[in-house]
């Protein structure tokens, strides 16, 4: 395929996912279901929703965004909304496949009061498959099984699958960082630094010029800093962190449009809500409605 535009979107519907926003599949049976179903998974196509595909067997390329990442048993790869990604042709995976929907990630990165702000699929955009090490391994499968069994318990088990898959997302997020050996100490340092500059400035600061100045670089040698951390722009993450505080601000913190506005430093309300709604495809109104069901 030459253009984009011409690649297929795969969306997957389910009870769970559209009731909860998230769904846990034996992968065999889904990839085996999606080609009865004259889709194919092996060729390039985009997702509507967030995959964690946790591989207990395998071993092969699998492509993302035109590139092929190589994995092996045991390993989780990740795979963000909207995405470009195709199985190995050449593999038949055996293990467990964690769709979510946008929503309900933000949900349950709300849950999160640490700093691990930016979240496993961007951080890891670079770096999509995570080797587990026997330890985690066994604690995400144990995860997957509790979030599993919650599923199944009624109207008000959303609230516990949410906090099993913030411990997921927080036990693999310590992994991440010992995954990066590419780069130096001081990369891992500067890097960590503008993160915690962004947790501590948000509210005041939202220009990635201003964050350079602070940690008296140029935007542009910031800008490839988190590019080779992460992929994303310094900007990418300054936006990222201030949508999170909004979404906790108005489900969490109960607060209204203009309270979470005048929290978060903006003068007008009306910029708060285009902010908002330019990231997130809705304006803090309907993402409040939408999240008090």
């Amino acid at each position: 395929m030459d253009k984009f535009d011409d690649i297929p979107n795969i969306s997957y519907g389910s009870p769970l996912l559209d009731k909860i926003g998230i769904d846990i599949l034996d992968l065999t049976q889904f990839l085996d279901n999606l080609s009865q179903q004259g889709v194919h998974p092996y060729e390039p196509h985009r997702v509507s929703y967030f995959c964690f595909i946790f591989l207990e067997q395998g071993k092969g390329q699998h492509s993302i965004d035109c590139h092929s990442y190589p994995y092996q048993s045991n390993s989780i790869i990740f795979v963000n909304k909207g995405q470009i990604h195709a199985f190995d042709q050449q593999d038949r995976p055996k293990g467990k496949l964690l769709i979510l929907t946008p929503e309900f990630f933000s949900a349950a990165s709300a849950n999160i009061r640490t700093s691990y702000f930016v979240p496993v699929h961007q951080s890891l955009s670079a770096f999509p498959i995570l080797h587990l090490c026997p330890g985690l391994k066994e604690t995400s499968r144990a995860l997957l099984n509790e979030m599993k069994t919650a599923l199944t318990e009624g109207a008000d088990s959303s609230v516990i699958v949410q906090l099993l898959f913030s411990a997921l997302l927080i036990k693999l997020a310590k992994q991440r960082d010992r995954h990066l050996a590419h780069l130096s100490e001081q990369q891992k340092n500067r890097f960590g630094e503008f993160l915690r500059l962004v947790d501590n400035h948000f509210t005041e600061s939202r220009e990635a010029s201003q964050y350079a100045q602070l940690l008296h670089t140029s935007y542009k040698s910031l800008n490839q800093l988190c590019k080779v951390c992460c992929g994303h722009t310094a900007k990418q993450l300054i936006d990222f962190r201030i949508i999170l505080e909004i979404k906790r601000k108005l489900t969490l913190g109960g607060c209204s449009v203009q309270q979470a506005a005048f929290e978060l430093g903006f003068e007008d309300t009306t910029h708060f809500i285009k902010y908002f709604k330019r990231h997130t495809g809705k304006t803090p109104a309907a993402f409040k409605r939408a999240y008090e069901g």
